[in-house]
């Protein structure tokens, strides 16, 4: 009997892919600065590169990242109140004639674009150069608790075009991540 056991676990082990193993993505780090006059938060991106994303980027088609930044007001009961929020679009896309990866970083109407040569300078500019002015200071009101949630997320590129026509109102995602809380933070005194 204990042969069999052992020897499903091993068949389970050997059956399963790959990258059923692979690590999740998630949003770690995360920091808020309280300045003078402004809300800063700067958080990184964990395992958000999968091989499917990378492919796909050097196939030349451009995949759009999306974090979601939420400034929330812990109330005394169990909910919570969105105070201030900012949505971050990066738009990734590999120029197979240079062979650079041009990448725009939009933020409300403000848009940076930066090229890169190296893949994983790419890679580094869009998971560890977070840091969003998420408003000003005046927000927060004194003697109430705060928390910065963020989140990423990336629509998956290729969806069969018959699943697309009659699930239209089902997002498909290549890359979601759960929401990742920052420690409570209160107004200065």
């Amino acid at each position: 009997m204990r042969i069999r056991i052992f020897h499903l676990c091993l068949v389970f082990l050997v059956a399963v892919p790959g990258f059923a193993w692979a690590k999740d993505a998630q949003i770690k780090k995360i920091a808020v600065e309280i300045t003078e006059e402004e809300i800063v938060v700067s958080f990184e991106l964990e395992n958000g590169f999968k091989r499917s994303i990378t492919r796909d980027i050097q196939d030349g088609i451009e995949q759009d990242f999306y974090f979601y930044v939420v400034l929330n007001q812990k109330h005394r009961h169990w909910f919570y109140e969105e105070v201030a929020e900012k949505t971050i679009r990066y738009s990734v896309k590999y120029d197979t004639l240079k062979t650079g990866y041009t990448v725009r970083r939009f933020e409300g109407q403000d848009k940076v674009e930066r090229v890169f040569d190296s893949q994983d300078a790419m890679r580094a500019f869009i998971s560890q150069g977070q840091t969003i002015h998420l408003g000003p200071i005046s927000l927060l009101k004194p003697d109430h608790r705060y928390q910065v949630w963020v989140k990423a997320q990336m629509k998956a590129s290729h969806i069969p075009r018959d699943l697309e026509r009659f699930l239209f109102f089902i997002p498909f995602l290549e890359l979601d991540t759960p929401w990742a809380k920052s420690d409570s933070l209160y107004a200065p005194r």
